[in-house]
C-alpha cells in the first residue's frame, strides 16, 4: 500500500525497506514531516516529486574516464536535477508551513549549469543532439544538407531517364549502406553503369549507385563521419560535466527518494483517514476508533463499512484475554494491534481516532494462525508451542506478544492450564501480553488474577451475529450451539449437546449473556442521553440568539428614547430663545435679565421630568403571572425589559406578537407577556438627568469657529447668538476663516434660521475680509 503510492524507484525501495524502530526522536521526526506533508496534501498543494528520475546508476557512470552517456540518458539526468530544483523551490515557499520538510530539502543539489548545458544541447522530443550544440556541428549538417540535394537532383534527373527505358523499378531513391541507389531491373542491368550495393529478397532488384553520383556519395560518407564523431565529442564532454557533479547527483536521488516516502506516508495518512498517534515508551496502548488498514481500504474501494476498535491495555493489568464466537473478530483486533503499533515505530500515522496512544516495544512477537508443517512434521499445537517458546525465552516489560488460540489444538483441561500457565509468567515479566481464547477455564483464572484483564467480542444474541464491537472487562461466550443450530444442523444433535454440556458452564454462559444485554442497554441508554445533550444544546444556542434579539431591540428602544429627549431639549431651546426676544423687545435692564433666567431655570425642572419619564432604568425581570387569554388592545408587561405597553397583534405561527411600547412597536415572543402590575412608589428610581443651561455674563460680541468641523458650529452659533441678545448686544462677529468656505457657507446657513437674526454680510477691509461674518441682532 505504501510502495503503491510512491513516484520512482528510490521512494518505492525506502518504502519496502521501512522497518520499525524503538528510537523515539526518529519516529517523532518522521510523523512530524508526515504531517506536514499531508497538510500540504489536504490543502491541495502536492510536493512536485512526479518528474523524479533514478539518476544514481548514470550519475556513477558519468564519473568514469572516457563515460559517454546517450541522448536518452543525459535527458534522464536533467530530469533528475530538474525535479530537484522543483522540489526545492516548492519546499522552500512553503517552509511556514513544513519547516522539517524544507531542511531536508535544502539538501538537495541546485546545478543550473548543468541542466541547462543539456537542455541547450539536446532536443527532447526528437532525442537528438540539436544543430545548435556546436558551431562545427551546424556547419557538418549544413554541408551535408548540400550535399545530399545535390545527389538527390543528379539521381532524380537520371531516374527520369531510365524510367522512359523502363529500366527502374519504381520511381524512388533509397539508401543502402548509407549511400543513395537507385532500384533497378536486374534485366536491364547493363543499362545503367554504377556500384551494385544490394538486390531484393526476390532478386529481381538490384540497388545500384551511378557511377556519376559516387565522388558526392563519398563526400556525404566523409561528412556524415565528421558529425558522428562531433556528436561524440560533445555527448562525451556533457557526461563529463554531469561526472563532475556525480556525488551531488547521487545524494538529491537519495534526499527525493526519503521525501518520496514522507509524500507516500502523507497520501496513505488521507486516503485512510489515518492520524497522528502519540506516541510513548511506558508499555500502555490506547487506541481509538482503531481499523486493519489492509481492511479499510478494501471496504473504502468496496463501499463497506468496519467496525473501529477501542481498546487500552497496561492501565489496569499488562494481559488483555479476549474471548467471543467463532469469526467475530478477536484474530483481527489481534492483527489491527499489531499492525497499528508496527506502523507507529515506522513513523506512519495509524488508520485510528484522535486520542490514540502507541507505546514503543523493542519486540513485537506474534502467533497468529495455523502453522502445521507436514515437512517438519509438526502439527499446529505443536508449531504454537515451538513459537510460544522462543517468545518466552525473550519476552520482557519492553515486549508486546500477541497470542492467538491460546491453549487450542490439544486436550482442553491440558491446554488450559498450559495457556494459564504462559498467560501468568508472561504477566510476572511485565510484558504487554493480548490472547484469544474460547476455554472457560482461562477465563474464570484471568478474572481472579492480578494483572490480567477479560474482555470480549460482541454477539447479537438475537441474530446470533457477531458485532465485531470491542468490549472489556466482559469474557465472551463462544455461542457454539447457538452457531450450529444457526448453521442448519439437525435439532436432536444441538439438543442432546445442550443436554451434555456441563451444567456450571451453561450458568456461565448465561451470566455473560445477561452482562452483555445489560451493557447493550447501557449502551442504548447513553445513545438517548447524548441525543436529549445535543437538543439541550439546540435549545439553549436557540435562546441565546432569542436573548441577544431582545437586547438588540432595547438598545434601539433607548436609542429612540435619546432621540426623544434630544427633541425636548431643543423645545427648551426655543423657550430660552422666545424668553430673549421678550426680554429684548422690553428692553429689560440686567434686573430683568436675571428674571428670565429664573423662568429658564423653572422651566429646566419640566425638562427634567419629561427626560426622566423618556429615558427610563433598565428592571431585573421579576416574577409575574403570565397572560393566558391574548386580546388586541390589552395592556401587557414584557418581563424581560420590564416595560409596559398595547398588545397589537395576536401570535403568528411562530408564537410571536408586536406590542407598541411608546412611540416603539416590538415583535417578542408571547412568553414573555405577563399581567401589567402597579409599581409601588418606594420601588420607582428615576434616573438623575443633570441639564443646566447657563446665560454667560461676560460680554459676547466675537465668535471664533476655526478648528471646529461643520457639524459642530451649529451649536456653537445658536449658543453665542442667544447669549448676546440676552446681554444686549445688537452687532456681533463670526470668525470662521476663508480656508476652504465650508465654514462660512456652513455660518450663513444657520444664521438664515434664527429668528434673533435681523441681517449678516462679509466683513469689509479692515474688518476680517472674507474670513469674518457681521451679524445684525434684532
Amino acid at each position: 500500500m505504501l510502495v503503491d503510492r510512491t513516484s520512482f524507484e528510490p521512494g518505492a525501495e525506502r518504502a519496502a525497506a521501512l522497518r520499525p524502530t524503538v528510537d523515539l526522536g526518529s519516529i517523532e521526526h518522521d510523523l512530524t514531516i508526515t504531517t506536514e506533508l499531508r497538510r500540504l496534501v489536504d490543502d491541495g498543494a502536492r510536493l512536485p516529486i512526479d518528474r523524479a528520475r533514478d539518476a544514481r546508476s548514470l550519475a556513477e557512470r558519468s564519473s568514469r574516464q572516457g563515460a559517454m552517456l546517450s541522448c536518452a540518458d543525459l535527458l534522464e539526468v536533467r530530469g533528475a536535477i530538474a525535479a530537484a530544483r522543483e522540489v526545492r523551490e516548492f519546499t522552500s515557499r512553503k517552509q511556514e508551513e513544513a519547516p522539517l520538510t524544507w531542511e531536508k530539502a535544502q539538501r538537495l543539489c541546485s546545478l543550473p549549469a548543468v541542466e541547462a548545458s543539456i537542455e541547450r544541447a539536446i532536443d527532447d522530443v526528437a532525442v537528438e543532439v540539436k544543430d545548435s550544440a556546436s558551431r562545427e556541428l551546424s556547419k557538418i549538417r549544413r554541408a551535408l544538407e548540400r550535399t545530399r540535394a545535390r545527389i538527390d537532383e543528379k539521381l532524380q534527373a537520371i531516374l527520369q531517364k531510365e524510367l522512359r527505358d523502363d529500366t527502374v523499378q519504381e520511381a524512388a531513391v533509397h539508401i543502402r549502406n548509407g549511400r543513395l541507389v537507385l532500384p533497378v531491373k536486374r534485366a536491364s542491368r547493363s543499362h545503367l553503369k554504377g556500384i551494385v550495393h544490394d538486390q531484393s529478397s526476390t532478386g529481381a532488384t538490384l540497388f545500384v549507385e551511378p557511377m556519376s553520383t559516387v565522388p558526392l556519395n563519398n563526400e556525404l560518407a566523409e561528412l556524415a563521419s565528421a558529425e558522428k564523431k562531433e556528436i561524440e565529442r560533445i555527448l562525451r564532454a556533457l557526461t563529463a560535466t554531469v561526472g563532475e557533479e556525480a556525488e551531488a547527483i547521487r545524494v538529491s536521488t537519495e534526499i527525493l527518494g526519503e521525501l518520496d516516502l514522507y509524500r507516500a506516508a502523507a497520501l496513505l495518512s488521507r486516503d485512510l483517514d489515518c492520524v497522528r498517534p502519540s506516541v510513548t515508551a511506558d508499555g500502555r496502548l490506547r487506541i481509538r476508533s482503531g481499523r486493519h488498514p489492509v481492511l479499510d481500504a478494501i471496504f473504502r474501494e468496496t463501499g463497506g463499512s468496519i467496525v473501529p476498535l477501542d481498546l487500552d491495555l497496561g492501565v489496569e493489568g499488562s494481559t488483555l484475554v479476549i474471548s467471543g464466537p467463532n469469526a467475530g473478530g478477536k484474530t483481527v483486533t489481534l492483527k489491527t494491534v499489531g499492525l497499528l503499533v508496527t506502523m507507529a515505530m515506522c513513523g506512519l500515522h495509524v488508520p485510528a481516532g484522535e486520542g490514540t496512544e502507541i507505546s514503543v516495544f523493542r519486540e513485537v512477537f506474534a502467533d497468529i494462525g495455523d502453522e502445521q508443517s507436514i515437512e517438519m512434521s509438526l502439527s499446529t499445537f505443536s508449531s504454537h508451542l515451538k513459537t510460544i517458546r522462543e517468545i518466552l525465552t525473550e519476552a520482557n516489560e519492553k515486549t508486546l506478544v500477541l497470542l492467538d488460540e491460546l491453549g487450542a489444538g490439544t486436550d482442553p483441561d491440558e491446554g488450559a492450564g498450559l495457556a494459564i500457565a504462559i498467560l501468568e509468567e508472561l504477566t510476572k515479566r511485565g510484558a504487554a501480553t493480548i490472547a484469544t481464547t474460547h476455554l472457560g477455564v482461562v477465563k474464570n483464572h484471568v478474572h481472579e488474577y492480578e494483572g490480567m484483564v477479560n474482555g470480549s467480542m460482541a454477539f447479537d444474541p438475537d441474530t446470533f451475529e457477531p458485532a465485531f464491537r470491542f468490549i472489556r472487562g466482559v469474557p465472551g461466550a463462544s455461542h457454539a450451539l447457538s452457531i450450529a443450530e444457526r448453521q442448519g444442523l439437525p435439532e436432536s444433535v444441538v439438543g442432546r449437546a445442550r443436554e451434555l454440556r456441563d451444567a456450571d458452564a451453561a450458568r456461565v454462559d448465561g451470566l455473560l449473556a445477561d452482562l452483555v444485554g445489560r451493557e447493550r442497554e447501557l449502551e442504548r441508554t447513553l445513545g438517548r442521553a447524548e441525543i436529549e445533550r445535543s437538543r439541550a444544546e439546540l435549545l439553549t444556542k436557540d435562546y441565546e440568539e432569542r436573548l441577544a434579539g431582545v437586547k438588540d431591540e432595547r438598545k434601539q428602544i433607548r436609542t429612540r428614547a435619546l432621540a426623544e429627549a434630544r427633541e425636548i431639549l431643543d423645545r427648551a431651546q426655543g423657550l430660552v430663545e422666545q424668553t430673549v426676544k421678550e426680554i429684548k423687545e422690553t428692553s429689560a435692564a440686567r434686573d430683568a435679565i436675571k428674571a428670565a433666567r429664573r423662568k429658564v431655570q423653572e422651566s429646566h425642572k419640566d425638562v427634567v421630568e419629561q427626560l426622566a419619564e423618556e429615558i427610563q432604568p433598565e428592571v431585573e425581570e421579576v416574577a409575574a403571572e403570565p397572560l393566558v387569554d391574548l386580546e388586541v388592545g390589552m395592556r401587557v408587561r414584557l418581563k424581560n425589559i420590564g416595560r409596559e405597553g398595547e398588545l397589537l397583534e395576536l401570535p403568528d405561527d411562530r408564537g410571536r406578537v408586536r406590542v407598541r411600547v411608546k412611540n416603539t412597536t416590538l415583535t417578542v415572543s408571547a412568553d414573555e407577556l405577563v399581567v401589567p402590575e402597579p409599581v409601588s412608589k418606594d420601588k420607582t428610581r428615576r434616573p438623575k438627568v443633570d441639564y443646566e443651561l447657563a446665560v454667560d455674563t461676560q460680554p459676547a460680541t466675537e465668535l471664533h469657529l476655526r478648528g471646529m468641523t461643520t457639524d459642530e458650529i451649529g451649536d456653537a452659533i445658536e449658543t453665542f447668538l442667544s447669549t448676546a441678545v440676552m446681554q444686549g448686544f445688537t452687532v456681533v462677529r463670526i470668525v470662521h476663516g476663508k480656508g476652504t468656505g465650508a465654514l462660512r457657507d456652513r455660518t450663513q446657513e444657520v444664521l438664515r434660521g434664527m429668528s434673533a437674526v435681523k441681517s449678516f454680510r462679509l466683513g469689509k477691509w479692515g474688518e476680517g475680509d472674507t474670513g469674518v461674518t457681521i451679524v445684525e441682532l434684532k
